[in-house]
């Protein structure tokens, strides 16, 4: 995000002030991000009741977090992956086919994720509401997602990842390289 003449890794933190060597600051500019770009603004579609465009941030942090936890290269893979680990709603078998190993992940992925970033729309008359009680349900074939409790899902598992961050070496170690790896052009950039 450019603001100004100056090139934002989050709202409060410049690329040209990213130090990968500084584990506290490097963590609170990644929960900047996170919950500036993401989180905080789902959080207000979801006050207003609006279920699809607070749905499709919810997909976007899945995505960025996704990529960033697993190191996996395949976008599905890790996507299915970090849903299955991190929300026990999606781990579960897809009730709408005889294959043992499809799960709720990979129709998410598949009718959610993939509908709305490749085509605008959600596949196979999925839907966002707020009117169900659970995270996920499948009603007559057709699931049907809370974008509220879908972020509340996130927040809490976001929030249990930065305690990792800042607990574990060897987490943060991966975390550093997937950001230096998806942002060093970024910071070289706005460094010029």
């Amino acid at each position: 995000m450019k603001i100004g003449d100056k090139l934002h890794f989050s709202p409060e933190y410049k690329f040209t002030q990213l130090d990968w060597d500084n584990k506290k600051e490097l963590i609170e500019a990644f929960k900047d991000r996170v919950k500036g770009f993401y989180l905080n603004p789902a959080k207000k579609l979801n006050e207003e009741k609006y279920s699809f465009a607070a749905g499709i941030l919810c997909i976007t942090a899945i995505d960025f977090l996704a990529r960033i936890e697993t190191g996996l290269d395949r976008v599905g893979e890790r996507f299915e992956k970090w849903l299955k680990d991190n929300i026990e709603e999606f781990d579960k078998k897809d009730p709408d086919t005889d294959c043992q190993s499809r799960t709720l992940a990979y129709r998410f992925y598949d009718e959610f994720r993939n509908g709305l970033v490749h085509e605008g729309r959600i596949k196979n008359a999925g839907q966002f509401s707020y009117e169900i009680k659970e995270l996920v349900e499948v009603t007559e074939s057709v699931m049907i997602v809370n974008p509220e409790k879908l972020l509340q899902a996130i927040e809490k598992t976001f929030d249990k990842y930065i305690g990792m961050l800042e607990k574990e070496g060897t987490i943060f170690q991966i975390f550093k390289c997937a950001l230096i790896r998806d942002f060093q052009r970024d910071v070289e950039y706005a460094s010029r």
